[in-house]
């Protein structure tokens, strides 16, 4: 599934230091799986496809929505992640 949200990290040191790119920016995520360990655990995150990103659990993402894949596409173009 493909979801747009605005990213919006409670501890933005906790990322790798090109997420610092992201924050505040509406980002086209992925549905992604239950973290199992560390302050998110049991929490559902989502990631950002060929990024160095890494998982980004719920709680950090604002706004986040379901939506087709046309759209996300061209959010995902935007933010300029290659495929």
């Amino acid at each position: 599934m493909y979801f747009e949200a605005i990213f919006n990290p409670s501890a933005p040191n906790d990322y790798n230091p090109d997420a610092i790119n992201f924050v505040g920016k509406k980002i086209a995520v992925q549905d992604g799986w239950i973290i199992e360990e560390g302050p998110h655990k049991g929490e559902h995150c989502y990631y950002l496809p060929n990024s160095t990103v890494g998982s980004i659990p719920q709680s950090d993402l604002k706004d986040l929505k379901n939506i087709p894949y046309v759209q996300w596409k061209a959010i995902y173009d935007h933010i300029g992640l290659e495929n």
